[in-house]
């Protein structure tokens, strides 16, 4: 028995099961994939002298934003895991300065923040919400 004759249709057979693999998964990334991409970002021109940002609109009750921190000494936003100096400034800048504030945040307001500050689940994945409730807790038993 020669085994050639089935050759060319099992080769159009993969091709074409190729094809609508590559559809389907082009289809269901349009459907579920990111709504917008990704710009890139313009790097500042080092030579200017650096200019402050300017605050955003702190507006929003559900976030518990704050203008300053409470009694002028901000928590170590450092000590949860996954923000370091850079990211802590970021959330100062944003009006958050606290263990309680960000201990206190619901999926509403953790979703209010990522879209805030362009994380993408980074808060959800890295649990700051139950560290700042820990971290918090232990602020206020000393």
């Amino acid at each position: 028995m020669d085994p050639t004759p089935h050759i060319l249709p099992s080769a159009l057979l993969l091709l074409a099961a190729f094809f609508i693999g590559c559809l389907v998964g082009y289809l269901l990334k349009r459907m579920f994939g990111p709504s917008r991409r990704a710009e890139p970002v313009a790097q500042p021109d080092q030579s200017q002298t650096p200019v402050a940002p300017e605050r955003p609109d702190l507006g929003d009750p559900a976030l518990g934003l704050l203008n300053e921190p409470i009694g002028g000494q901000p928590d170590d936003l450092k000590k949860i895991k996954g923000i370091g100096p850079k990211l802590e400034s970021v959330l100062h800048h944003n009006g958050v300065y606290h263990f309680s504030q960000i201990a206190a945040w619901n999926a509403k307001s953790i979703a209010m923040m990522n879209a805030r500050l362009s994380f993408k689940g980074r808060i959800e994945r890295e649990k700051w919400v139950s560290q700042a409730k820990a971290l918090a807790k232990a602020a206020s038993r000393e």
